[in-house]
């Protein structure tokens, strides 16, 4: 995969979306409400997994109750979808938090925030890509797999992603505009906790070094890893399988930055 090149996409749609304060609150509104549906899906492919009783075994061990070992796999995913609800509060949370704030820097009125939360048809059916790719098929160890390589891209990309967030708004354009006016935002309240409106962005990934995102993606190779031991297809086909999801998400996170540039 040519990573320059997605990224290459994320990017100039960031610093399209910038250059105007409405524009910048519809890239959040679409980033938000897909990023939504993908964290959900996590703890629906931990499930799939863990459902998948005697799929994942470990071959030295001849009783099936006691060699089945799909649930320390779902583990190693179910470990994101954790850390979505981190100190008891979610990351949908601190999104919002976030759009919010977008709003508010745009001087948008509800009737015009309510406006542009129609989804349009074009991300209804990247959503629906998201839901069919990512949740797995119990017992399906060909769907599994390729699951799990979509959920390993999520992970990877949306390290890429944030990160170029806050290198092009907060660091290619200090001072200035949307970072200026973060400077003197008030902190959020969510449930008892005080927030800063740009913590969505940095708890993920940052200009200048890595969040929660590569920690999950790590913990999804485990998962992979794990698959290739604990069954008895070849590594080769497990990485075929888990290739075939990777480049299924990609085809869809690069869709959504293309129709949101042609939005913005």
């Amino acid at each position: 995969f040519d990573f320059a090149e997605l990224e290459q996409t994320v990017a100039s749609t960031v610093r399209l979306a910038i250059q105007n304060p409405v524009s910048l609150y519809l890239f959040f509104q679409r980033y938000t409400y897909f990023n939504g549906y993908a964290s959900s899906m996590i703890s629906r492919l931990a499930s799939s997994i863990s459902m998948s009783r005697y799929l994942f075994k470990d071959s030295e061990i001849l009783i099936n109750e006691q060699a089945d070992r799909g649930m320390q796999i779902a583990d190693r995913v179910m470990f994101a979808a954790v850390d979505e609800g981190a100190n008891g509060v979610s990351h949908r949370s601190l999104a919002q938090a976030t759009l919010n704030t977008v709003g508010d820097y745009a001087g948008l009125c509800v009737e015009q925030r309510y406006e542009y939360c129609r989804v349009p048809a074009w991300l209804d059916e990247i959503i629906n890509g998201i839901i069919q790719n990512y949740q797995g098929t119990p017992g399906n160890i060909a769907s599994l797999i390729e699951a799990m390589g979509f959920h390993v891209a999520s992970e990877i990309m949306g390290d890429s992603e944030y990160g170029l967030l806050d290198k092009i708004v907060r660091h290619e354009n200090k001072g200035v505009g949307f970072d200026s006016y973060l400077n003197q935002a008030y902190p959020v309240k969510i449930q008892g906790h005080t927030y800063h409106p740009w913590c969505w962005v940095l708890m993920h990934s940052r200009h200048d070094n890595s969040g929660v995102e590569i920690e999950h993606f790590d913990r999804g190779l485990e998962a992979l890893n794990l698959s290739v031991k604990y069954t008895n297809e070849s590594e080769e086909q497990i990485v075929n399988w888990a290739v075939k999801g990777f480049n299924k998400f990609l085809e869809l996170q690069q869709r959504l930055f293309r129709e949101i540039y042609r939005e913005c």
